[in-house]
Parts: C-alpha cells; structure tokens; sequence
C-alpha cells in the first residue's frame, strides 16, 4: 500500500503539473484580447491568399484554412506565435465561415479583404489603433 500511496501521490503531482502547463510558460497569453484578434484576422488573410497563390476556389481555400492555425504561419506578426495561435484558435473558431466566405471566389486585393472581413464584417478591428504596438515583456537574454 505503500508503493500505491506513492504512485498516487506522483499521479496528482502530474496532474498539477499539467493544469499550470502553458499559462505559466513566459510569452503564452493568459487571454486573447481584441488587438490579438485584429492582428491575426490580418495574419489569416495573408498566409491564406499567399498559400493559395491566386486560386481562390472553395477546395483550396478550405485547405488552406485547415492548417491555417499552425505556429510556424506567425513568425512575422506583431505577437509572438503562441499569442497568435491562440487568437488564431478563437477567431477561426468564431469567424471561420466569414473567412471562408470573403475569399472563396474573390478578385479583390489582400487589403480591400481585410477592409471587408476585419472591419466591416467581424468587427475585430472596430476601434484598434493601427499604430499602437503591444510592448514586449519577454526578451531573448531572459531580462
């Protein structure tokens, strides 16, 4: 019974571990906020027309929606990857239809669809600020 007390013991310890996980991890959001969601409702308009190279037809815009979520798509945005996933998750959770719908089919530039599906369509965009940038909070060399 011992042996079973510790293994009990090693099987909570597990679990707390794994319920702090990625919130105590530095540079994960601990919420997805609207300048998150604006951010990355432009990120998806740009990955999605640049993966799909012109051929907007709904099979292919809807395999590229499909993987549209990943990491490696938010190396060059404002937020670091785990942000924009995160926001990636919950905008295309929440707006993937609008996404699907605004490009599928579509002639108009990468800009006139960010006009459309950002600002007039979701509104993620509604009342943020282009120019205000998030200050970084983790730094490279840890400081």
């Amino acid at each position: 019974t011992q042996t079973r007390m510790r293994w009990l013991l090693f099987l909570c310890a597990l679990a707390a571990a794994g319920m702090l996980g990625a919130s105590g991890q530095p540079g994960m959001p601990t919420k997805v906020e609207k300048a998150h969601l604006c951010n990355v409702c432009k990120a998806v308009t740009s990955e999605i027309i640049k993966k799909v190279k012109g051929k907007r037809t709904e099979s292919i815009i809807t395999e590229a929606i499909d993987e549209i979520c990943d990491m490696k798509n938010f190396r060059i945005y404002d937020y670091p990857p785990p942000t924009m996933k995160a926001a990636c998750d919950k905008f295309m959770g929440d707006h993937e239809d609008a996404v699907e719908a605004a490009l599928v089919g579509s002639k108009k530039s990468e800009d006139e669809i960010v006009q459309e599906l950002c600002h007039k369509g979701t509104k993620v965009c509604a009342g943020i600020d282009p120019n205000k940038k998030e200050k970084t909070s983790v730094y490279m060399d840890g400081k």
